[in-house]
């Protein structure tokens, strides 16, 4: 049994004015299948995101190629110990790519999915890491190509 699915589709507006989720039949059975195994009846959360808002290759790219890579070397020297880029990932996620979730009352920062964030999410962690790398950390970022 799983967790979570990601299910394609599109929403159309009918002539009837109802807005309506389309999507193929057979394989939303399925994973819906996979999601409640022999439960009867199971909560769920259902999001919605636009793919046309979904983050870039070339953002991925930059920052994992260009902007991790400093960042970690910056803070290695600074703490004086080396760290993964799991790491260093988690730490700029932490500080800057969360979302607070309430639990009985209380907040919670929940670290966000990149792979699943919008490109307007991955770019302002984009431009607070690189304000973090400059500012705290007295680096040079080079700006994307």
């Amino acid at each position: 049994m799983i967790n979570r699915v990601y299910i394609p589709g599109k929403l159309v507006l009918k002539i009837d004015g109802k807005r309506h989720f389309i999507t193929n039949e057979e394989m939303l059975q399925r994973l819906l299948h996979e999601v409640m195994g022999s439960e009867p009846e199971v909560d769920i959360e259902l999001s919605i995101t636009k793919v046309g808002n979904k983050k870039t290759n070339p953002q991925l790219r930059y920052f994992y190629g260009v902007i991790l890579p400093i960042v970690k070397t910056g803070l290695e020297e600074l703490q004086g110990e080396s760290y993964t880029k799991a790491e260093v990932m988690m730490f700029l996620k932490d500080k800057f790519f969360y979302e607070e979730v309430e639990l009985n009352g209380e907040f919670f920062r929940m670290p966000m999915s990149i792979s699943k964030a919008t490109k307007h999410e991955v770019s302002k962690f984009i431009s607070d890491v690189i304000n973090f790398g400059n500012d705290m950390l007295n680096l040079h970022i080079p700006p994307a190509l």
